[in-house]
C-alpha cells in the first residue's frame, strides 16, 4: 500500500489546525462537484421553464369536461337512452308492412291417363304455358289495449333516460373532484419545489460564504466539507422534488387527455386558505337535496316501481287489430303454347288472359291469459322484492352519506386548525432563519446549529403547504357530498 506522502494529488492543499489532524483537501474536486451540481440544476430548471402555458383551474375543468374519456363515454350512453325514449319502443303505435310478391312460371303439360277403360285426351300435350303474378299487400297490426302497458313503458323509458343523465352527473362529479385535486396537487408540488429551491439557494450561499472564509484561512476543512454536504443534500432533495412535480403534472395531463403528457404549465391559481366556515346542518340539507349519488338511486328506485306496474299490466287482456289490403294481378299466357293431341281444331288464344282481384280485411283479436304456470305472478312478486331491496339500499346509502358527511366536516374543521398551527410554525421558523443567518455570518452560531434552523424552516414550510392542500382536499370532498361540484363547475349540457 502506498503511503499518503507517495500519492499524487493534483492541486492538493495541506491544511493543519490546532484542533484538526493533518489531511489532504482536494480543492479542485470541490470545484468540479459544485459546477457539476449547478449544471444539473440549471438543466432541470431550464426544462421546467420552457414551453409552459398558463393554466387556471377553470381552464383545466373546461378542458376536462370536454375531453375526459369517462365523461365522453357517459355522454354517449345518454344519447343512447334518449334514442330509446320513444313511443315507438313501447308497443303503442301500429306496425305497417308493405309486401310485394311476384310469381312467374312456365308449365309443360302431358296426359296419358286411362278413364273408364279408355284414354282421356290420348296423346294430349300442351307445352310452354306461361303465367305471371304480382301481389302487393299492405298489412297493419295494432295492439289497441294492453292494460296501460305502453304508457307505463314510456314512463320507464323516461326514467331510464333520467338515470343515464344522472350517471353522467356522477361521473362528472368524480372527474371534477379528480381534476381539482390533481390541479392543486401539481400546484402543491410546484410550491414544494420552490421551497426546496430556496433551501438550495441558501445552502449555495452558505457554501460560497464558507468557501471564501476557507480561502482566507478563517474556516477549517471540516466546515467546508459540512457546507458542501449540505449543499449536495439540498441538491438531491431539489432533484427528487422536481421528479415529484413532473409526475404530478403528468397525472393532470392524463385527466385532461393531453397528448403530450410532459406538457408543463404556469399555474394561474394557487393554494389558498378559505376563511369561510360551514354549518353542518346546512351541509346536510344540501346533501339530501343535491347529492348526485342520492339522486341516482332515487331514479333507480322509481324504475323498480315502474317495473312492478309493468308486470301487473300483463294480468289484463289484450285487444289487437290486424287489417290491410291485398291486390293480385295474374296473367296466363298461352299465345306461344305448342299443342299436340287429337283436337286438330286447337288454336292459341290471340292474347294473354289477365285477371285482377282486390281484397280488404280487418280482424280483431281479444286475448285472455288464462294460465301460464304462474309466470306473471312470479314476475310481479320478484319485482316487488326488487323494489324492497331498492328501498333498503336507499336507507343504507343515506346512512353511509351521513357518516361520510360527519367525517368530512370534522376533518375539514380539524385541518383548518392544523393549517393555522402550521402557518404560525412556518412564520416562526422563517423569522428564526433570518435571525440565525445573521448570527451565522457574525460567528455567533456554528454551521451545525444554522443547519438545524435551515431544516426546521424547510420542514415547517413543507408541513404548511401539505396542511393547505389537505384543507383544500376536505373542501372539495364536502362539495362532492353536497352536490357543489356539479352546481359550481359541472356543465352537463356540453
Amino acid at each position: 500500500m502506498k503511503r499518503w506522502s507517495e500519492c499524487s494529488w493534483t492541486n492538493s492543499v495541506w491544511k493543519s489546525t490546532a484542533n484538526q489532524p493533518n489531511q489532504f483537501f482536494n480543492y479542485k474536486d470541490y470545484k468540479q462537484v459544485k459546477f457539476y451540481t449547478l449544471g444539473i440544476l440549471l438543466f432541470l430548471a431550464t426544462g421546467t421553464a420552457l414551453a409552459q402555458q398558463p393554466l387556471s383551474l377553470s381552464d383545466a375543468i373546461a378542458i376536462g369536461l370536454e375531453k375526459n374519456y369517462d365523461i365522453r363515454i357517459e355522454r354517449k350512453n345518454v344519447i343512447t337512452a334518449e334514442n330509446n325514449n320513444d313511443w315507438g319502443a313501447t308497443g303503442i303505435l301500429p306496425s305497417v308492412r308493405l309486401d310485394v310478391q311476384s310469381q312467374n312460371n312456365i308449365r309443360n303439360q302431358q296426359s296419358d291417363n286411362q278413364f273408364f277403360g279408355g284414354q282421356l285426351f290420348p296423346g294430349f300435350e300442351l307445352d310452354d304455358q306461361r303465367s305471371y303474378g304480382l301481389t302487393p299487400s299492405l298489412n297493419v297490426n295494432w295492439t289497441i289495449f294492453q292494460g296501460n302497458k305502453a304508457i307505463i313503458s314510456k314512463r320507464r323509458l323516461e326514467q331510464l333516460e333520467a338515470e343515464s343523465m344522472q350517471n353522467a352527473d356522477v361521473v362528472i362529479a368524480n372527474t371534477l373532484q379528480a381534476i381539482i385535486l390533481a390541479y392543486y396537487n401539481a400546484v402543491l408540488e410546484k410550491d414544494r419545489l420552490d421551497v426546496f429551491e430556496q433551501q438550495l439557494a441558501l445552502s449555495r450561499d452558505v457554501y460560497s460564504y464558507t468557501e471564501t472564509k476557507y480561502d482566507m484561512g478563517s474556516a477549517v476543512t471540516s466546515d467546508l466539507l459540512l457546507e458542501e454536504n449540505n449543499y449536495l443534500t439540498d441538491s438531491t432533495n431539489y432533484i427528487n422534488q422536481m421528479l415529484a412535480y413532473r409526475n404530478a403534472v403528468r397525472t393532470l395531463n392524463v385527466l385532461l387527455v393531453n397528448e403530450d403528457l410532459n406538457n408543463s404549465y404556469e399555474f394561474a391559481d394557487s393554494l389558498f386558505f378559505e376563511k369561510q366556515q360551514y354549518q353542518f346542518e346546512d351541509l346536510k340539507q344540501a346533501m339530501l337535496a343535491e347529492n348526485v349519488d342520492l339522486k341516482k338511486i332515487y331514479i333507480s328506485q322509481s324504475i323498480l316501481e315502474s317495473q312492478v306496474k309493468q308486470n301487473r299490466s300483463d294480468l289484463f287482456p289484450t285487444l289487437s287489430v290486424n287489417g290491410g289490403y291485398q291486390w293480385n294481378r295474374n296473367v296466363s299466357d298461352l299465345t306461344n303454347a305448342t299443342y299436340d293431341g287429337p283436337n286438330t281444331n286447337y288454336q292459341n288464344p290471340p292474347e294473354p288472359l289477365v285477371s285482377k282481384t282486390g281484397t280488404y280485411f280487418a280482424n280483431f283479436t281479444l286475448s285472455f291469459n288464462l294460465f301460464d304456470g304462474g309466470r306473471v305472478n312470479r314476475a310481479i312478486r320478484n319485482a316487488v322484492v326488487a323494489e324492497d331491496i331498492g328501498n333498503l339500499r336507499i336507507e343504507q346509502l343515506e346512512t353511509n352519506l351521513d357518516r361520510d358527511l360527519y367525517e368530512a366536516y370534522e376533518r375539514y374543521e380539524v385541518r383548518r386548525q392544523l393549517y393555522g398551527i402550521s402557518a404560525r410554525s412556518e412564520e416562526a421558523a422563517r423569522t428564526n432563519l433570518s435571525i440565525s443567518e445573521q448570527k451565522f455570518k457574525s460567528g455567533t452560531i456554528n454551521s451545525f446549529d444554522f443547519r438545524v434552523v435551515q431544516n426546521n424552516y424547510l420542514s415547517a414550510s413543507i408541513v404548511k403547504l401539505q396542511a393547505l392542500y389537505n384543507l383544500m382536499d376536505s373542501k372539495v370532498e364536502l362539495m362532492r357530498l353536497t352536490g357543489g361540484l356539479i352546481a359550481d363547475y359541472g356543465d352537463t349540457n356540453q
